[in-house]
């Protein structure tokens, strides 16, 4: 059985690591920003917002990732969100491609831009190492009877370098 190559961002499981619940927070894109934020997408702090809340924009590749957001907001339009905070939860995402062994490696972020017509990320993970420098932990492949490992797999994921703590080293 071969999976499908269907990027969908990242999918909240509103669990942490730990077992406790997921939180969400309002959050906004301010006037300008591009790319636009699609459903699933990681993303960072954007700088000076307008409102009492944080400012975001879509994270980009080697970037630490401040948390995913769950609703569409439009390129160079002030929009809200509500994001789930990255640190410590869990999500599940499609890799490029994963071997049993590499489980428990980190990932790199693939920002890619979402899809318009129904407004879901295309966010995926991309290459894997031991290095604290890429933006994901890989923990487990995600138990469904369509899913195995190799090319486009769906794995559960946690944040290495969230903006919400400091950065360590190794896996």
């Amino acid at each position: 059985m071969a999976n499908t190559n269907t990027p969908h961002g990242f999918r909240p499981l509103m669990r942490s690591v730990t077992g406790g619940p997921a939180s969400c927070l309002p959050a906004h894109k301010i006037v300008g920003e591009s790319p636009a934020l699609f459903i699933g997408d990681a993303v960072q702090l954007g700088g000076s917002g307008t409102k009492n809340n944080a400012a975001i924009k879509a994270a980009a590749a080697t970037t630490s990732t401040y948390g995913v957001v769950l609703n569409y907001g439009a390129v160079s339009t002030a929009t809200d969100h509500t994001i789930i905070p990255a640190h410590m939860q869990v999500f599940e995402a499609q890799i490029d491609t994963l071997t049993i062994a590499q489980l428990q490696m980190n990932c790199a972020l693939v920002a890619t831009a979402g899809d318009a017509p129904t407004k879901v990320s295309r966010h995926s993970l991309g290459s894997i190492a031991t290095t604290n420098t890429l933006e994901w932990r890989s923990l487990e492949l995600w138990q469904s009877p369509d899913n195995v490992a190799g090319a486009y797999a769906r794995i559960l994921v946690t944040p290495v370098q969230s903006q919400w703590s400091d950065q360590v080293a190794g896996v």
